[in-house]
């Protein structure tokens, strides 16, 4: 039975070392291309993290006193910032994999803020109806049993007038058009990036899940673009595509970065109101 924590994980967590790794596991946000000597600075890399972390926040309407669930929290660094910057909230973390949460773990609540982590699916949230004012998922979604069962559930625990920012990788239908079999791309992706059960997105393309689940479409980019030069620290190997890596990791990198940059994979930033 495959692992429902991404392989790459095992890597992250091996290397983590608390107060000198960055605790944020998503691409970066990219203003305008970057030049070469940004392209060599790993400090680069976190400041574009950091951005798109602060893009979504903003989209979030964030204030004091809320409750805030983070959706496959990672190594808690959304909610560290939560943390840091307001007061009198209960901020949850929820992941799949008890070894993200015990690196969570290791930050502490300050500005009288509550941090609870708990390991959970995310397709079956153990929150109450109409429970949370806000809730974030920053590039896990795909990974989930079901976007729609996800995005039923966050329609659930949301309360009326709630917020749901998230970020999210989808595979367009063009992949299909290329002159390959199609299940190469999915079997190197699954390999190094799995689980990403709807590939093909069969369930439906995002929006209309979104919809579907009771939620109201406020914000939906495309930022592709803006996402695209965090390979250079992503994919080891960038420049030497046509070479095999022999890694199962690092193969399914440069996978994803060739779809991204050919554009057949696309990069959502999604903000939703109930």
């Amino acid at each position: 039975m495959k692992s429902p924590v991404p392989p790459y994980f095992d890597l992250l967590l091996q290397h983590f070392v608390p107060g000198q790794s960055g605790r944020f596991v998503h691409l970066g946000h990219w203003a305008q291309s970057p030049g070469e000597e940004d392209l060599i600075q790993p400090q680069a890399f976190e400041q574009a993290q950091a951005r798109l972390n602060e893009i979504l926040l903003g989209w979030a309407s964030l204030a004091d006193g809320q409750a805030v669930l983070d959706v496959g929290c990672g190594l808690g660094g959304t909610l560290e910032v939560i943390n840091q910057h307001h007061s009198n909230m209960r901020l949850y973390g929820v992941n799949i994999d008890a070894r993200q949460l015990a690196i969570c773990e290791q930050l502490q609540a300050v500005n009288g803020n509550r941090l609870i982590w708990q390991q959970a699916d995310a397709c079956e949230l153990p929150f109450p109806n109409a429970s949370l004012d806000r809730v974030i998922c920053l590039e896990a979604m795909f990974h989930f049993p079901s976007r729609r069962q996800f995005l039923q559930e966050v329609n659930r625990v949301l309360k009326p007038g709630g917020v749901f920012v998230a970020t999210d990788m989808t595979v367009s239908s063009s992949l299909q058009g290329c002159d390959a079999p199609g299940f190469l791309f999915e079997t190197v992706m699954q390999d190094g990036y799995g689980p990403w059960p709807d590939f093909w997105q069969r369930e439906g393309e995002l929006d209309v899940l979104i919809h579907g689940s009771g939620l109201t479409i406020d914000q939906l980019m495309d930022a592709s673009e803006n996402t695209l030069p965090s390979y250079h620290f992503t994919a080891p190997g960038i420049d030497k595509e046509s070479q095999d890596p022999g890694d199962i990791a690092a193969r399914a990198a440069l996978a994803m970065h060739w779809l991204h940059r050919q554009g057949h994979l696309r990069y959502w930033y999604l903000q939703a109101t109930k």
